[in-house]
Formats: structure tokens, C-alpha cells, sequence
């Protein structure tokens, strides 16, 4: 294959404080050498760690990763939106075909990424995900992502299983920057746009070094903002149930009334108690119902935040170590 004709990839990881795991990634990236014909880019989206990289480490292992870019955010913004802002650094690299996004722990095994590439050559007009098979977490984390799960489905009708672990062809990256819902999950934004994309199973891997920095506050957060994506969904499904509540609550005191008056069935006093409890009720169905078109109507008013457009704001400085292979 001509130089000419090689299809180019970058490959978009945050890093929050993992330079460790990150110089590792880096060296089993480029030590992989079906990634030479695509001649890989990587950026690396510093999430305002208060660690510093030892640049001189990234410098011995560059292999087949033919530069390396550092993008410094002002401060934390989290692990996607981080993601987000290098996918708008590397929707504006000409010459880039596809993006590969994955974490810089070790979890997304760099072993796995020729195999969504190649996935994603037999298909290029559509994104890869890892959809995932075995996991590597404890119990206590399988038990809380089933349950989120279960929520995230409940709410919003739709079930993902997959991560930011993806192969992203150009024409789709240029559409994700554009999409404001990107900024908050990338996983629920692909598959709540309409972007063809396909699953591809593979396992997740164990980490190269440290311990992750997610809590339980900070998954309850990462999955708020997957649903988050799905607002207006799961609005009106809200303002749904509350209607069916509200018309089975009408109809109960109406069968209460119809009880009282018409039989000889009802105990003294119980009619009106059980009519006025399903009248609160009601009343506050109709009431969520009211607040919940209202939230909706003011939404859709508001200025979307687009991340190619708006998230340079939070880029402090762009650092490019002299990574280039000889």
C-alpha cells in the first residue's frame, strides 16, 4: 500500500494522574506493528492532573506512534468531556481518517485495537464499539452497573452496553462535535444519533498501574450523564406515567364514590379517607405532569454547549513532545 493511499489514525485517551499507566499504553501502542501502515497519532487530554508527566519517559517510547500530543485542560472537567475535547482536536487533523478513543488505564487493552480496526476497514462508513464481554470489576461494582443499567432502560427505553472503548470514522467524528449531548457521554450520544455503528465483543482488561479514581459519587454522575443525554426521552415518559397514574387515581375515586354511595360495602369513614389520598395523589401527578412539559419547553430554549465550537474555552495549552519516529 502507498503512503499516499494508507488510511491515518488518531487515538484520543484522558488522563486524569495516570502517567504511569499512560507511559505504558504509549509503549504498547507503539510496539504493536500492525498500527505502522496507519501511521498513529495519539492525544492525550490532560484532565487537569496536579501530577506531571515525565516527558523525557514519553520520549523513549514512541515506536510506531508517529507524534504525541499533550492537550492541558484548565481544570477537571471528567473523564468524557475530556474525551470530547480531543475529539475536537482531532477532527481538525486534515489528513485523519478515523479516530480510535480509549482509556489510558490498561482496561482498554491496546492488543484489542487493530482488532476494532480491522472491524472498522471492513465497514469504514460506520463506528466500532467494544461491546463488553468478561469484566474485571469486584462484585459490588457488577451488582451497582446491573442495577444502573436496569434504570438507564427503564427510563429511557434503550439499553447500552458498550463504553467509549470505539473506532470513529471521520464523517462521524465531525458529527459528534457538533452534537452537544457528546460533551456529557460519549456512548449514549452514539447511540442515541442515529450514526451507524456496530458491536464488536471484546474484554476488558485489568489496570497497568494505581487504582481508579471513580467512586461511588462519580459513577452515579457517569451514568446521570448517560441518561442525561436521553433528557427529553425520559421527560416525556415521565409526563406519560404521570398521566396514567392521574387517569388510574380518577378512576379508583370514582369506584370509591360508587362503593360508598352505591353498596352497603363501605366502613365507616374509610370512603373519604381513601377518596382524599388518591385526590393528593392526582393532584400531584397533574402537578409533576405540569412541571415536567414546562422543564421540557425550557430546554429547548436554552443555548446548546457545542463542543467544536465552545470547548477550546477550557484548553489551557497544547503540548507536543518531539515524538516523531525516525
Amino acid at each position: 500500500m502507498e503512503i499516499s493511499q494508507r488510511k491515518k489514525i488518531v487515538i484520543v485517551t484522558p488522563v486524569f494522574n495516570d502517567w504511569t499507566a499512560f507511559s505504558q499504553l504509549l509503549e504498547q501502542l507503539g510496539a504493536l506493528p500492525e498500527l505502522a501502515q496507519y501511521q498513529p497519532r495519539l492525544i492525550a487530554v490532560d484532565d487537569g492532573s496536579s501530577e506531571l508527566m515525565n516527558v523525557s519517559d514519553l520520549l523513549t517510547r514512541k515506536r510506531t506512534i508517529v507524534e504525541t500530543q499533550i492537550i492541558r485542560l484548565a481544570c477537571n472537567l471528567g473523564h468524557q468531556r475530556a474525551i470530547a475535547v480531543g475529539l475536537v482536536a482531532a477532527s481538525k487533523i486534515d489528513d485523519m481518517d478515523a479516530v480510535v478513543v480509549m482509556d489510558c488505564d490498561g482496561e482498554d487493552m491496546p492488543c484489542d485495537v487493530p482488532t476494532l480496526i480491522a472491524a472498522w476497514n471492513e465497514q469504514p462508513d460506520r463506528i466500532v464499539v467494544a461491546k463488553r464481554g468478561q469484566r474485571a470489576e469486584g462484585l459490588m461494582f457488577r451488582t451497582f452497573y446491573s442495577i444502573y443499567k436496569f434504570i438507564f432502560s427503564l427510563l429511557t427505553g434503550q439499553t447500552i452496553n458498550f463504553g467509549n472503548f470505539s473506532v470513529i470514522p471521520r464523517k462521524s467524528v465531525e458529527a459528534l462535535v457538533h452534537n452537544p449531548s457528546v460533551w456529557n457521554n460519549l456512548a449514549a450520544t452514539i447511540a442515541k444519533s442515529r450514526l451507524p455503528y456496530m458491536k464488536l465483543q471484546i474484554d476488558r482488561g485489568k489496570r497497568f498501574a494505581g487504582h481508579s479514581s471513580m467512586n461511588f459519587v462519580s459513577l452515579t454522575l457517569h451514568g446521570v450523564s448517560a441518561m442525561s443525554v436521553y433528557a427529553e426521552v425520559i421527560i416525556v415518559r415521565i409526563i406519560g406515567f404521570s398521566c396514567i397514574l392521574g387517569v388510574l387515581v380518577l378512576a379508583g375515586i370514582v369506584a370509591v364514590v360508587g362503593i360508598k354511595l352505591g353498596t352497603d360495602l363501605a366502613i365507616p369513614g374509610w370512603a373519604s379517607y381513601i377518596a382524599a389520598s388518591m385526590t393528593i395523589i392526582f393532584f400531584q401527578a397533574v402537578l409533576l405532569a405540569g412541571l415536567s412539559v414546562f422543564q421540557l419547553l425550557n430546554s429547548r430554549s436554552l443555548k446548546p454547549f457545542i463542543p467544536i465550537v465552545d470547548a477550546g474555552a477550557f484548553v489551557l495549552y497544547t503540548f507536543e513532545p518531539n515524538t516523531k519516529s525516525e
